[in-house]
């Protein structure tokens, strides 16, 4: 795959630290990436394709994958952990208020949550109130580059006292680029409907991501484009009335798809992928609404 895959780790994950982290000494976990699907049918050529069938596919890949090579052992306020080599990590996305409060600053990846480890732990840690997040974690610091972890801090404190990082044995790591997704996550744009309209029939495409061939429900489509944010909606529908065939998507997830013909009635539609998706970093968000009741 003809990508410098550190280079869109840094380039592209930066941008995104503002838009995806929260405040205190929070960290995100690395978005996934989702890159053009090789064996995809031939660009610019024009089919025919009903409902169902998949116009345009994606393969998703973890951005990167890290394990441990030696076992490390530390300590931090009342959370103490042994970790054994061959253990994963998560690589994440640090703010810039992060950075500061605890002192140091690189490569970041963090283990596990402190309170799913146990429900000791998690009682021991109180509601959202107390001392820390609802997510707490041990991470992990390669402040030099040297594919070593030499610092650690706890995500999640709100206490200053438990939010600087802390020096600890040079530990080194494996670090693997662009590994395939392991629920075998792929994107496709899929023909969803074909309406048959007096003006002129129309097509909805939609997007669909697939986990273990499951349809993983989201809202939109987060990416980052030139440091803004972006969000890319699952549906597009023709509209004959207002740009009459051939109409053209030229930005689904960077891919441009022609449609030069619908027939609702057939139940078919002409139509040509004039370039795939860009691989890029990627989040699915779900919109989640939450009621607050008030009596009086």
């Amino acid at each position: 795959m003809p990508i410098e895959t550190r280079g869109l780790r840094v380039a592209a994950a930066l941008p995104m630290v503002l838009l995806l982290c929260a405040a205190r000494t929070s960290v995100t976990p690395l978005p996934q990436t989702v890159a053009p699907d090789s064996a995809a049918p031939k660009l610019r050529t024009m089919r025919t394709v009903h409902a169902g069938d998949v116009v345009m596919r994606g393969l998703v890949y973890d951005t990167e994958v890290v394990t441990l090579e030696a076992p490390l052992s530390l300590s931090i306020a009342k959370f103490s952990q042994d970790i054994e080599a061959g253990t994963k990590l998560d690589p994440v996305l640090v703010p810039k208020k992060t950075t500061k409060l605890t002192g140091t600053d690189g490569r970041i990846y963090c283990g596990e949550d402190q309170r799913t480890r146990s429900k000791f732990m998690d009682a021991m840690l109180g509601d959202w109130f107390s001392k820390y997040e609802s997510v707490v974690r041990f991470c992990f610091v390669d402040t030099d580059g040297d594919r070593k972890l030499d610092h650690a801090f706890l995500a999640g404190a709100k206490d200053k006292a438990d939010q600087g990082a802390i020096e600890i044995p040079p530990t080194p790591y494996a670090s693997r680029m662009l590994q395939p997704d392991p629920e075998g996550a792929a994107l496709e744009l899929r023909v969803s409907k074909l309406l048959e309209r007096p003006e002129g029939d129309k097509l909805e495409l939609k997007l669909f991501l697939s986990e273990s061939g499951k349809e993983v429900p989201f809202d939109y489509l987060m990416t980052v484009e030139g440091g803004k944010a972006r969000e890319t909606r699952p549906r597009f529908v023709t509209d004959p009335k207002k740009v009459p065939y051939p109409a053209y998507f030229n930005d689904v997830m960077g891919g441009e798809v022609e449609v030069s013909r619908v027939d609702a009635k057939a139940g078919e539609a002409d139509v040509a992928v004039l370039r795939p998706f860009r691989l890029q970093l990627f989040k699915p968000v779900s919109i989640r609404y939450t009621y607050v009741f008030i009596y009086y």
